[in-house]
């Protein structure tokens, strides 16, 4: 039986990371603390984003960091970043951007 934590949120990506959120246990949350399908609990939390400030570039180094922890060269992850970044939701449309 699913139950909300475990129910699968195949191929939703979060919209200001790209994060794969493959559980709904990496879901972020709104204002009344449901989750939300747009973004990770890394990026939002309770309505907001956990670093309203960051930059395209800064959230680009950031995750950067994460893919080279897990094995991926830092061109690759860079040049990956560098494409899907910018059509995500929170860079794209202006929401939530500085």
């Amino acid at each position: 039986m699913e139950t909300e934590s475990t129910r699968q949120t195949e191929g939703l990506l979060c919209q200001s990371c790209g994060m794969p959120v493959t559980d709904a246990e990496l879901q972020g949350s709104d204002k009344e603390g449901n989750k939300t399908e747009e973004y990770c609990i890394y990026c939002y939390e309770n309505g907001e984003f956990k670093q309203p400030d960051i930059t395209l570039q800064e959230m680009t180094d950031l995750c950067a960091g994460y893919m080279v922890e897990e094995g991926m060269d830092e061109a690759a992850a860079r040049q990956i970043l560098g494409n899907s970044l910018p059509q995500l939701k929170r860079w794209s449309s202006g929401a939530g951007v500085s």
